[in-house]
């Protein structure tokens, strides 16, 4: 589904490659203005493909490989040539669709502003480096990023603020309540005590683990009860949930730094990386 411009463009490899197989030949677009020299038909079926998921930056209405065709818009053109570049020099379509991405983000969508007044953070309260975290309790990626991202922001004591935001997945049973039980858990200063001990214990979660976990971290269990069943709670969840649809979510987890989506891997060695260039500029 399009949930924002570069959302569509950023697809699976697994996506890709079935959509690339489906594509016959004959089907390959005309794309003037576009050096396919030296590209093979699969190439080229991959780079069209790609050009057909996203939108155009002079057209949002309309794909990159619409603009291509109709030779309307300069900046479409020029992304289909890097992709032709990055292809015809050996990078596979997986990394090639992933470098587009970057750049088609970096050049076209302004960064993303969140509204973060009563999102849970830690790290430095003024850090030049803001990351911006969507993600769902029951995902089992987003358990194993827990801890790359607590790595991350103890490497940068100084530098790093990060924030939480809930995304639930409609399909895991127990997603939405542990988001209330969350942010219930951080009326009472104890949201990254509870995110710790929901992840912790993420494949074996009941409809009483919540209660459970709050007695062991000895919240008020009354006040507990009655936050994460309130309508504010609910909305706020609801809140982060379509901050993440408009910012152009398709999965969790999601790491957004200094309003741009993360596109690379989440390693603690890529966002080491990407943060300390950052922080060069």
């Amino acid at each position: 589904s399009t949930l924002f411009p570069y959302t569509t463009l950023f697809r699976s490899v697994a996506g890709l490659a079935l959509a690339t197989l489906a594509l016959p030949t004959a089907a390959l677009a005309e794309m003037p203005g576009v050096n396919v020299e030296k590209l093979s038909t699969e190439e080229v079926g991959d780079l069209e493909l790609m050009m057909k998921q996203g939108a155009c930056p002079c057209d949002p209405k309309v794909s990159l490989l619409d603009c291509i065709e109709k030779a309307s818009c300069p900046a479409a053109t020029s992304l289909a040539n890097f992709g032709a570049d990055k292809l015809r020099g050996g990078m596979g379509a997986e990394q090639t669709m992933k470098a587009v991405v970057k750049k088609y983000i970096n050049d076209h969508v302004p960064p993303a502003v969140f509204d973060v007044a009563k999102t849970p953070f830690k790290g430095a309260k003024d850090g030049k480096i803001v990351l911006v975290e969507f993600a769902d309790f029951e995902c089992p990626r987003c358990g194993a990023v827990r801890s790359i991202l607590g790595e991350v922001v103890k490497a940068f004591p100084n530098d790093v603020k990060l924030y939480f935001k809930q995304f639930p997945i409609a399909f895991h049973q127990h997603a939405e309540a542990a988001a209330r039980a969350a942010l219930a858990a951080h009326q009472q200063g104890r949201f990254w005590a509870m995110h710790d001990m929901i992840f912790s214990n993420q494949a074996k979660l009941t409809a009483t683990s919540f209660n459970d976990f709050a007695g062991e971290l000895g919240l008020n269990i009354k006040r507990f009860k009655a936050d994460m069943a309130s309508p504010a709670i609910a909305k706020q969840v609801q809140s982060d949930r379509d901050e993440g649809m408009k910012s152009g979510l398709s999965g969790t987890p999601t790491v957004f730094v200094n309003g741009r989506m993360f596109v690379d891997d989440v390693t603690v060695d890529s966002l080491k990386a990407h943060i300390s260039g950052l922080l060069k500029k």
